[in-house]
């Protein structure tokens, strides 16, 4: 009898023990610390009270699933869902500290009437009070079937370090987009994504030319859309 209650008595104790520990274990787990590092030690869209505030939320939700190692993966996979985020690297350290590297992501084109930016890989992200990115504008009637159109024309035009320079803002009219420049008073009516190419180099040329010299009358626009040809209207 007496060897029953000792028994008892010791496997009541090293429960308790152990819920004493798996406590502990739990209530450290949510003082993990977060230490956030953006790219180039620069942030724009986000801040890292904004990013820390997340993965503390998120380490929480795991802490009350689960008494399991973190899946440092998953947090990466959380972080990138941000639209604001291009891509996150994320890792611990000897003290058991968790570190997220953020790069993030840039806007191409500001979507003026629908308050977000597209960024090169056609994601939206939202107006920010941390950042006013300097892009072209497009202000146009937006639906989401012209983000492949738009993102395809603007990242063909800054690809050039000039026309990167003048481009200003672009919209959608009946038969295509129009663009504006920052130093030429004409419109560029730029049509279809039709031999695209083709057309960044005759616009490119024609600027060049309305550089250098005087027009007796000039245009108030310029069709790109005559193959081999520039027409202007007066």
């Amino acid at each position: 009898m007496n060897k029953r209650k000792l028994f008892f008595g010791f496997t009541l104790v090293s429960l308790f023990g152990l819920g004493i520990l798996s406590h502990w274990n739990f209530m450290n787990r949510n003082e993990t610390r977060v230490n956030i590092l953006f790219n180039e030690n620069r942030s724009n869209f986000l801040n890292d009270s904004l990013v820390n505030k997340l993965l503390i939320q998120k380490i929480a939700n795991e802490d009350n699933q689960s008494n399991l190692k973190l899946d440092l993966r998953e947090l990466e996979e959380y972080i990138e869902l941000l639209p604001e985020v291009h891509k996150a690297e994320v890792f611990s350290d000897i003290e058991g500290n968790v570190n997220v590297k953020i790069f993030e992501s840039t806007a191409l084109l500001r979507i003026q009437n629908e308050g977000f930016y597209l960024d090169p890989f056609g994601k939206k992200i939202l107006f920010s009070n941390n950042y006013t990115p300097i892009v072209p504008i497009y202000s146009g009637y937006f639906k989401d079937d012209k983000i492949e159109d738009l993102v395809k024309l603007s990242k063909l035009i800054i690809s050039d370090s000039y026309l990167k320079s003048e481009f200003v803002e672009i919209w959608n009219e009946k038969f295509g987009y129009s663009l504006r420049l920052r130093n030429h008073d004409f419109v560029v009516f730029w049509g279809n994504l039709k031999n695209i190419k083709e057309k960044r180099d005759k616009l490119k040329a024609f600027c060049a030319y309305a550089t250098e010299n005087e027009f007796i009358n000039k245009p108030k626009q310029i069709d790109l859309t005559i193959y081999d040809q520039i027409v202007s209207t007066h």
